[in-house]
């Protein structure tokens, strides 16, 4: 009895001991110690959020050409002929100035009635057909002598053109565009962090938000040349970018 007594006296006294151990690590003098920061915690970090966007601009590479041959008649099978009979003429002529088959590609095909939508009797054909196409020209300088063919071949619609990119030459000025976005982006965080005091340290994160290739489209109407032959020129193809970038900023 008195043995476990003892053992208890002693686990006591280490207990106490160790108690005011502990509290002298923590006290000098009567006064707290305070633990000392690091040089990171000395100055305050945080992050600047920009959007910005870039733009460019280069003479087109691809043109796409729209036509159309329409037929009319009161005999659908007659209608439907001379629609399949212009639309082979007017590929093969195309094909004879290098227009391949695969560059020459179906808009829209209809064939329809006056009185589809409730219409009554009246002085018009019976049948009313449309084959449309898109024709993608590589030479933009060519347009209008691909157009003069389509016409001259069984086309009697123009429904206008546009003036693009190819795949390479699009991408080349997407790239050039975004490095104008982040040229703009890292200007206008360099302002307001000097505004603000604060210095910028990296780059948190980049997305790139919007891309877009914008066409020079010409309307049928603007399409007529002096002396019979089809005169277009081109104009600019414009493509953007647009990005938002989190810069890293601290200040001591």
């Amino acid at each position: 009895m008195n043995s476990r007594v003892t053992l208890a006296g002693v686990a006591l006294v280490a207990a106490l001991l160790a108690t005011a151990g502990a509290a002298a690590a923590f006290t000098s003098g009567g006064a707290p110690v305070q633990a000392q920061q690091s040089p990171a915690q000395d100055s305050m970090s945080g992050t600047i959020t920009v959007g910005a966007s870039g733009q460019v601009q280069a003479q087109a590479d691809r043109a796409v050409v729209r036509v159309g041959i329409v037929a009319t008649g009161d005999d659908i099978e007659t209608v439907r002929e001379q629609l399949s009979s212009n639309a082979s003429q007017m590929r093969s002529a195309l094909n004879e100035m290098g227009i391949d088959d695969s560059q020459i590609r179906t808009g829209y095909y209809d064939i329809s009635t006056n009185r589809r939508y409730g219409g009554g009797q009246s002085d018009r054909p019976e049948y009313r057909a449309i084959h449309s196409f898109s024709i993608t020209v590589e030479d933009p300088g060519s347009v209008g002598k691909v157009i003069d063919t389509a016409v001259t071949n069984g086309a009697n619609e123009v429904d206008g053109v546009e003036f693009t990119l190819s795949a390479d030459k699009r991408e080349e000025l997407r790239q050039e565009a975004l490095g104008e976005a982040m040229d703009t982006a890292r200007g206008e965080a360099s302002t307001v962090a000097g505004a603000e005091d604060l210095t910028i340290t990296g780059v948190d994160r980049v997305s790139t938000t919007e891309y877009h290739s914008r066409p020079y489209a010409v309307e049928a109407s603007a399409m007529a040349g002096d002396g019979g032959g089809t005169s277009i020129d081109s104009g600019p193809v414009t493509v953007s970018a647009s990005v938002n970038v989190v810069y890293e900023t601290s200040s001591d």
